[in-house]
């Protein structure tokens, strides 16, 4: 008999035979009021453990007992309950839960319903990071969030990146986020992209004034997955994916080169004659490509294995990972294996226990040999050998090219030996045990203790073999132990006065305390490759071994209050101290506070009528974050050791350090933060919007000293620095019909940096480079931003086909202070994200593009392009596009092909940097489910494609690079690890 359809939605339909006291199946489908299917629905029969949840069509199966009640419950959707009865197939339209599309939002020391949040917090689902394998999930988040710029340094396959929050607020300190993972301080990338719920990333002083001394970069807090009632799931995940080169450069052959060659000994009256006949050239044929050669495509492959369930009173998440990546270049690679357990208990209404447990075995082979000129680094040589030129002799050993011709670089490398000969290798076992009790002695209160553990072993073997032709065989070794213990102390009070007075009282206190130890030994000149990095002690050469150790502890007090007055005005109250040993008695303590306030105007009766409108939410806040920015013993006189010939022996000493110890304060980053949140058409179109300004002071820097003092450097507060700027984010859920749903968001940044103030205003110049030119290129200077590209100014070619450069002072030199100017900046003007999805019936596309606009590059690698004394190879265009006599010169480039002065640093090699990136593109099939494959709940397929469209103007391999990585010399393209481009597919099922 069939049932007849009920209100609300549900439609009921089949047959289920009662078998007094048996059980019988059930089975459906559970979508929203579109008719999208809702996966992760849970389905639990009333009253027992039993229970399911829905797949990825939102289908479920369930085997019950008569006379059964079935609860239907997701998040930010109302529950239901229904009577099975006699009915075989129960399908269910599940309401949206108007109040709850404030989803809870996790914040620091606990949640909050976005309705109710007065900060600046930008919210990641787990399932975003996912889209495509990533070394570090951090990686992923990259053009997904206002206010968050993540830079690629390099390709190397462990991912080298940059993340910065709302721009940079240190000169000496590290500028990187906090992160947090499940309320405990920890690195992120031991972590798997899977095993992630959600990512949240707290921006503003509101936000992370509750983190005190480590929060003026920003807050990462990630939340893992956990274990939900009902019945077990297990799911599988895999990818594979080719990487390729983002890009090759267009470099001459063979017979370009020869030519090439010809024109400029001859120029040069090196040779009086070309060395090369046209007939020998025509036999060349196109020679060696060297970036084919070393640049290989590199699988890239991705498993996770999880398995969740539970009852009511014990719920557990188990999972298990593999991330295999190899690099483009022979012996790099990168593979990351994780394990990770969580199980909560609660025996009782007042009691919770958790238990997390994670270990990560990450193996490290890097291949970062670049920078350097002349061919003289693996890098520099793959661009820079000749196409003439052969990796191994007629005897099959590698060929020194430094002998190939007399008058060819006497520095260049052979890049296939590099690449073969030389291997470093890190491995790092990263073990972590988080355990926490809460009580609920009272209505509204909860005590929670949490004691964290987080344990790194990690051991670095380098070694060159004896057939590394340019020097002996050599190996080094350096390991590295760390250990950090948290225990955190959490007190939290709601407090409810009828409809009209909420409050949320917080109060803790934490502690937190490092050990690091490494030792290091080294040698060279082995009698055999055998033992590798085994038998240090067999070395010709032993080096003096050396260790290090390091200890640090940090103290905590905080407390925060939240206040709700009917929904409609809310404030946020917090301070936090914290007491460092890395600091001076009497400079130890720092103190955090912060306040804010919102306004849900939509809450007001004046706006109860406007229909459309759903949310609108005005925000302030302001306060004061720190950065420690200081190693361990930085404020104390340390003794450094040393030999001293004396008598008939050495003989060990102790001296005072070169480094003076003075009394330092807390780097000090105060906030402010104005923003609103608006909502349309029940949240189908939503818009945030910020502004903010920075200021950070006591800024930290080395100063140096007259050598008269006995010492040649001390650290002081000795400056100011800006940031301030504006985010936006839109987000829409364009067509919501039951076959067919398309939703976007597109987020814009736009950050500005100035350094204010620094020690009696002198400027302090970046590193030295010595690549090519020789002097620095980055300056830090008040009203600049920090790490701004200061350079001679290019004047063009002269008259006789040679490079020249402007006379700014007008003295007749050229000199390095009053010659040179803010050329540009490594930071974009703005940066931004546009994502889409668009899912038709079982099928699902997503187009995800990235980029940024207005930042410059430094292309130091561009300068290989007019050394032509060495007998590099050289881009194409320099061929075509170069000086010569007797021709129209107007649109020439390249200086004439003759022997080049010394280059100076100049905006010649300064590029516009922007670029616009189809970051990811990817297609999804969901196969329906036949009844013979019951047990599989959900599977679908997938291909997609990452990173294989650039548009930008900049003419090295790739604009999104930094090959000097840190903020003071940032934006520099030196001879680096090449990005790559990939293609991926992969499957994903539910059991």
């Amino acid at each position: 008999m069939q049932a007849e359809e009920p209100s609300g939605g549900n439609r009921m339909k089949g047959n289920l035979f009662n078998l007094t006291g048996q059980q019988a199946p059930v089975s459906g489908r559970v979508t929203d009021q579109a008719g999208v299917p809702l996966p992760g629905v849970t389905v639990i029969v009333k009253g027992t453990t039993t229970g399911t949840t829905t797949d990825l069509e939102g289908r479920y199966t369930l085997t019950v007992p008569e006379n059964s009640t079935l609860v239907f419950s997701f998040i930010g959707y109302l529950s239901k309950e229904v009577v099975v009865g006699n009915q075989g197939r129960i399908d269910i339209t599940l309401a949206e839960n108007v109040s709850a599309l404030d989803e809870v939002v996790v914040v620091g020391y606990g949640t909050v319903k976005k309705r109710d949040l007065t900060g600046s917090v930008a919210s990641i689902k787990g399932e975003e990071l996912t889209a495509f394998p990533v070394p570090d999930p951090i990686m992923a988040l990259q053009g997904r969030a206002s206010g968050v710029q993540i830079s690629q340094n390099t390709g190397a396959p462990d991912g080298d990146y940059t993340i910065r929050i709302r721009g940079v607020n240190s000169i000496l300190g590290n500028n990187s986020p906090l992160f947090i993972v499940d309320g405990i301080p920890f690195d992120s990338y031991a972590l798997n992209s899977y095993d992630i719920e959600s990512i949240e990333i707290l921006k503003d002083a509101s936000a992370t004034a509750i983190y005190g001394s480590r929060g003026a970069n920003g807050v990462i807090l990630v939340t893992t997955k956990r274990g939900r009632e009902g019945q077990a799931n297990i799911s599988y995940n895999f990818d594979y994916g080719l990487q390729s080169p983002i890009k090759k450069l267009e470099l001459m052959d063979a017979q370009e080169w020869a030519r090439f060659y010809n024109e400029y000994l001859v120029n040069a009256k090196i040779l009086e004659e070309a060395p090369f006949s046209e007939t020998e050239i025509a036999g060349m044929g196109k020679g060696t490509d060297w970036q084919d050669l070393m640049l290989q495509d590199a699988p890239i492959s991705n498993h996770n294995l999880t398995f969740s369930g539970g009852s009511e009173r014990m719920r557990y998440f188990v999972s298990a990972s593999a991330l295999l990546r190899d690099g483009m270049i022979e012996n790099s690679s990168f593979d990351k294996y994780n394990v990770r357990s969580t199980l909560d208990f609660s025996p009782n209404r007042l009691v919770d226990v958790s238990l997390q447990m994670g270990y990560s075995s990450i193996d490290r082979m890097n291949q970062s040999n670049g920078g350097g000129h002349g061919g003289s680094s693996m890098f520099s040589a793959l661009y820079s050998a000749s196409p003439l030129f052969t990796p191994y002799d007629d005897n099959g050993d590698y060929k020194d090219l430094r002998s190939w011709f007399s008058w060819s670089s006497h520095e260049i490398r052979n890049p296939v030996m590099i690449a073969n000969e030389t291997s470093y290798r890190t491995v790092t076992n990263l073990s972590n045990v988080n355990a926490s009790v809460s009580l609920k002695p009272l209505e509204g209160l909860s005590i929670k203790s949490t004691l964290g553990l987080q344990a790194s072993d990690g051991r670095y073997d380098g070694y060159t073999t004896s057939r590394y032709i340019y020097q002996n065989n050599s190996a080094s070794v350096n390991h590295q132990r760390a250990m950090s213990i948290v225990n955190e102390n959490i007190a939290n009070y709601k407090l409810a006065i009828g409809n009209t007075h909420n409050f949320d009282i917080l109060g803790g206190f934490t502690y937190q305390q490092a050990v690091n130890k490494s030792i290091a030994a080294s040698g060279n000149t082995f009698l055999s490759d055998v033992p590798l990095t085994n038998a240090l002690g067999s070395a010709g050469t032993v080096n003096t071994p050396n260790t290090g150790y390091s200890k640090w502890a940090l103290m905590s007090y905080l407390g925060r209050l939240n206040y709700s007055y009917k929904g409609k005005y809310l404030a946020t109250a917090s301070i936090r101290a914290d007491g460092s040993s890395r600091y001076s008695p009497g400079q130890r303590w720092g103190y955090f506070p912060s306040g804010a306030l919102a306004w849900n105007v939509s809450e007001e009766p004046f706006l109860k009528d406007a229909a459309a409108l759903s949310e609108l939410k005005l925000r302030t806040s302001f306060g004061q974050t720190g950065s420690t920015a200081i190693d361990p013993y930085s404020t104390q006189v340390l003794l450094r050791s040393g030999k001293t010939a004396t008598g008939n022996g050495n003989y060990t000493y102790y001296a005072p350090g070169t480094t003076y110890p003075e009394p330092l304060k807390w780097e000090t980053t105060t906030q402010w933060d104005i923003g609103f949140d608006l909502g349309f058409f029940n949240q189908r179109l939503e818009i945030t919007a910020d502004y903010y300004q920075k200021n950070t002071t006591d800024l930290l820097n080395t100063v140096f000293l007259p050598t008269s003092s006995g010492f040649t450097s001390t650290t002081r507060n000795i400056g100011r620095m800006n940031n301030r700027g504006v985010e936006l984010t839109v987000a829409g859920r364009l067509v919501e019909k039951q076959d067919l749903q398309v939703k976007s968001s597109l987020n814009i940044s736009r950050n500005k940096n100035e350094v204010v103030e620094l020690a009696n205003g002198d400027d302090i110049l970046g590193a030295t480079h010595t690549s090519f030119g020789a002097g620095s290129i980055t300056i830090i200077r008040e009203g600049e931003p920090l790490g701004a590209f200061y350079l001679y100014k290019d004047a063009g070619l002269d008259e006789t086909g040679q490079l020249s450069y402007e006379d700014l002072n007008g003295d007749g030199k050229y000199t390095d202070v009053d010659d040179r100017y803010i050329a540009g900046s490594p930071y974009p003007d703005f940066t931004y994200g546009f994502n889409t999805d668009v899912t038709y019936k079982n099928w699902a596309v997503n187009v995800f593009l990235q980029g940024s606009y207005g930042n410059d590059v430094f292309n130091l690698s561009e300068m290989r392009n007019y050394s032509y004394s060495q007998g590099m190879n050289v881009e194409r265009k320099v061929y075509h596009e170069s000086w010569r006599e007797g021709q129209d010169n107007s649109n020439a480039n390249y200086p004439r092909i003759e022997r080049v002065g010394p280059q100076k640093y100049s905006d010649r090699y300064l590029e516009d940097g922007s670029y616009l990136r189809l970051k990811n593109i990817s297609l999804a099939y969901f196969i329906p489910i036949q009844n013979s494959l019951s047990w599989v709940k959900g599977l679908n397929v997938f291909v997609s494609a990452q990173n294989y469209l650039t548009l930008t103007k900049y003419t090295g391999v790739d604009p999104e690079v930094s090959s000097k990585g840190g903020d003071v010399n940032s934006g520099i393209d030196h001879f680096t690890y090449p990005n790559t481009k990939m293609v991926t597919f992969g499957a994903k099922v539910q059991f």
